[in-house]
C-alpha cells in the first residue's frame, strides 16, 4: 500500500480530453518535441520516432507521431522515410548530413495531415507531406517551376549570354 499523503477527489476530475480521435485532416504548424531512434519489430532496421505537438488553433498542444522507417532492408519503406526527413530538415532550415534528431526540436514547421482507417487499431493520423511555415520550399531553394521562370527571365533581360564574356 501506497500512501498518498493526500486525498485526491477523482469525482470532481473533468478530463480535458478524454478521446483519442484523430485530428481533422489537413495543414497544422507543429513543432517536434520527441524523438527516439529504435529497431524494427524484425530488428533488421531502425525507425525514428517522432513525437510533434499542434502548436496553434483548437488542436493546440495535440501530439501527432511519426514513425519513419530510415534504415530497412525494404528499399521504397527507406526511400519513402528518408524523403519524409529530407522534408523536415528542409522545412526547419537544418541543412547538411543529420546525425542527431534533437536539431529538429522545437522548430515550428507545416504537417499536412491525412486519417488512416483502420477497423484493428482505430483511425489515426498520417503525416503526409511536411513543408516550411510559409508553405513553399525553404530560403535558398528554388522549385522546378521558380528555376525555369528564373532562367527565362534571366534569358530575356539578355542575361543568357556565355558566362566567360
Amino acid at each position: 500500500m501506497a500512501d498518498l499523503g493526500t486525498s485526491i477527489d477523482v469525482d470532481n476530475i473533468v478530463p480535458e480530453r478524454g478521446d483519442f480521435e484523430p485530428l481533422p485532416a489537413g495543414p497544422y504548424t507543429v513543432q517536434v518535441i520527441e524523438s527516439d531512434v529504435i529497431p524494427t519489430k524484425a530488428e533488421t532496421g531502425l525507425i525514428l520516432k517522432l513525437t510533434m505537438e499542434v502548436m496553434e488553433g483548437p488542436y493546440a498542444n495535440r501530439k501527432v507521431w511519426a514513425n519513419l522507417n530510415f534504415k530497412n532492408p525494404n528499399a521504397t519503406a527507406q526511400r519513402i522515410a528518408q524523403e519524409q526527413i529530407k522534408q523536415i530538415c528542409d522545412a526547419v532550415g537544418h541543412k547538411g548530413p543529420l546525425s542527431d534528431s534533437e536539431v529538429l526540436h522545437f522548430k515550428p514547421l507545416r504537417a499536412q495531415l491525412t486519417i488512416r482507417k483502420s477497423d484493428q487499431y482505430g483511425d489515426q493520423n498520417d503525416v503526409k507531406r511536411y513543408l516550411s511555415l510559409s508553405g513553399a520550399p525553404p530560403a535558398g531553394k528554388a522549385s522546378p517551376q521558380q528555376a525555369v521562370a528564373g532562367a527565362a527571365q534571366k534569358a530575356a533581360a539578355g542575361g543568357a549570354g556565355r558566362p566567360w564574356k
